[in-house]
């Protein structure tokens, strides 16, 4: 399975926000997508579910043009996880999961014992089994989290898509989020796409990475080759050191001080 992406361009009215964006991703892999505020993270992921339609460029999944697929047809390729997830209604964990079916009904037609199996499979794989007759508002952070990703996962996705999911968690559950986004693209064998600003995670558990600059492709490839002392300073107007954490198996971040010449060029 690959999903690919060829010199793709979006602007708003007043501003282009991409430029020429091109990758892949295979299945199997995790792949973050980083950069700084407003460099067209969350532009780009809404791009790739087509909730915006670039103005150039194609989006292929498996060979084929997701382009002119219809809404119902994208939901069942591609599952979100949005941001900060937000249900306001004290649904059960099993009715928020069993949203996630949708996609797969036609019109009027009521859920079957399948659909019932495939959102159990997913609260099994994330750990929310046990929870399924809680209501959702009463749940931590990290277990709404992880429903949130349950629901996706009951869409049987080819993509999975996350925005920021880590951002509002603690420590602890910021590596269980992202241990688990790890293992289901192992597991299931899918596309995980996810957008960080937590460099240390994102080199730990991520397989490559984007690194996007004021709306272009600045780097691609695996961690340890896109985030250089090098390309912090260029990117992200900071002088870091990177070195490997034996500790870990992984290359981290250490921020030692802003550039003081990028603080001049923001004033």
């Amino acid at each position: 399975m690959e999903l690919r992406v060829s010199s793709l361009s979006f602007s708003y009215p007043s501003k282009e926000v991409l430029n020429d964006i091109s990758f892949s991703a295979a299945g199997g892999e995790v792949l973050g997508i980083i950069g700084p505020n407003g460099s067209g993270k969350t532009t780009l992921l809404r791009c790739l579910r087509m909730a915006l339609v670039p103005q150039r460029g194609d989006i292929t999944l498996n060979g084929k043009s997701v382009t002119a697929w219809s809404r119902g047809k994208i939901a069942r390729f591609f599952g979100v996880v949005p941001q900060s997830p937000s249900i306001s209604f004290p649904f059960s964990v099993l009715d928020v999961v069993m949203m996630g079916r949708t996609p797969h009904l036609r019109r009027f037609q009521q859920e079957g014992q399948r659909d019932y199996e495939i959102a159990r499979e997913a609260m099994r794989l994330t750990s929310v089994e046990a929870l399924y007759g809680r209501p959702v508002s009463e749940l931590s952070g990290g277990e709404v989290q992880r429903v949130v990703i349950a629901r996706a996962l009951a869409q049987q996705p080819h993509v999975l898509l996350l925005d920021e999911p880590t951002s509002q968690l603690d420590i602890n559950h910021q590596m269980e989020v992202m241990h688990l986004v790890r293992s289901l693209a192992r597991k299931k064998g899918i596309i995980v796409i996810i957008i960080s600003h937590d460099l240390n995670l994102s080199m730990r558990y991520c397989d490559k990475l984007l690194l996007l600059s004021e709306g272009r492709v600045y780097e691609h490839g695996p961690p340890e080759a896109v985030v250089t002392e090098a390309s912090l300073e260029k990117v992200y107007g900071v002088a870091a050191t990177v070195a490997y954490n034996a500790a870990i198996r992984s290359h981290q971040v250490t921020i030692r001080d802003v550039i003081s010449s990028y603080l001049e060029g923001t004033e």
